[in-house]
């Protein structure tokens, strides 16, 4: 498998674990089960903190491939 598809996969569950964290706080902040919040809010950090590591290091490819190709 290429190394784009695996980028898109990894990028596909951290915006899936994102989903699912925020829909994890919004229970806990609807509904008496506020234990949702200590579960939600950092299922919801991880999926963030993948999806900007991804982000960064696309940018950072993008930076090298326009600087080498002129």
């Amino acid at each position: 498998m290429g190394k784009g598809v695996k980028l898109w996969l990894i990028w596909l569950a951290a915006l899936a674990t994102g989903i699912y964290g925020t829909s994890l706080i919004f229970n806990g902040i609807t509904t008496p089960q506020h234990i949702d919040l200590v579960y939600g809010i950092p299922v919801l950090l991880m999926g963030v903190w993948v999806t900007g590591n991804i982000f960064a290091s696309a940018r950072q490819m993008r930076h090298r491939f326009k600087t080498s190709s002129h």
